[in-house]
């Protein structure tokens, strides 16, 4: 079963439907986060509707200023959740930099929640790698997701060292080549990150065309298993064997577990 860890799948709106079906034709497990409480009350409502759907609590950081008059809410639900995510920190998006320590202060709620619950978290770390970094040290977590990487790769070593998984994703398609900086050499990570701590993502449905999960995730593993120099089967194999041991400690993901293995 293929997985998909970070999709906005309360996104999909009028496609939700076809959303659905294509991944239950398709078997596709998808990690649905959540960018504020509504949306998060959205995926909630896709998780009841469908057990491939296995739903996370977060507010993203550039909304951060927004929601510090609902901290009590916030930890309430997150001390709640199956995961955490998508939280972090933002310096790439956020134009405002009096908004950075509220970023801060936010995201110091989610790990204090993650550490206490033994919650794995979904890290959107854009412009903040060596702060988000830092940061972690302070905290006994489970397990963690780097969500989206832009940073130098410099950092990708300490990331490795750190245990944290390394979701790869669609910027490596060669369709991204002139929107991001330093394209080329950035296609060398794809190679550094080891067999058992890399995942896969579409932080999808992002940008038109919007295709559907399977299809999205398709062209993640074919251009990922292309660039590492092996098969679509072995991607698929180690991104869903490393899926399985990031959740396999946590009796809240039990269901989910058994899902994967009989599939």
């Amino acid at each position: 079963m293929l997985v998909d860890v970070h999709n906005h799948f309360s996104y999909y709106q009028e496609d939700t439907d076809r959303a659905l079906k294509d991944i239950h034709e398709n078997g596709v497990l998808m990690v649905s986060v959540s960018t504020d409480i509504p949306s998060y009350n959205d995926t909630l409502e896709l998780a009841r509707r469908s057990e491939l759907i296995l739903p996370a609590f977060g507010v993203h950081p550039i909304y951060a200023h927004e929601h510090m008059d609902q901290l009590d809410t916030i930890k309430r639900t997150a001390d709640e959740a199956l995961m955490l995510g998508e939280i972090g920190l933002d310096r790439k998006w956020t134009a405002d930099a009096s908004y950075f320590p509220l970023q801060v202060s936010l995201l110091e709620k989610f790990l204090e929640s993650a550490q206490k619950q033994g919650t794995i978290v979904i890290l959107h770390v854009a412009g903040a790698e060596s702060e988000t970094l830092d940061l972690l040290e302070n905290y006994s977590l489970r397990n963690g997701i780097i969500h989206d990487y832009y940073g130098p790769i410099s950092l990708v070593e300490k990331i490795i060292d750190t245990d944290l998984y390394f979701a790869f994703d669609g910027s490596y398609l060669k369709s991204y080549e002139q929107e991001i900086p330093g394209w080329k050499e950035r296609l060398e990570i794809v190679t550094m990150i080891p067999d058992d701590l890399f995942l896969l993502e579409t932080d999808g449905p992002n940008k038109p065309p919007r295709r559907m999960p399977l299809k999205a995730l398709q062209m993640v593993v074919e251009r990922i298993a292309e660039l590492r120099k092996t098969s679509v089967e072995e991607i698929s194999a180690h991104s869903s064997s490393n899926f399985l041991n990031l959740i396999k400690d946590d009796p809240r993901l039990s269901k989910y577990i058994t899902i994967m293995k009989q599939s």
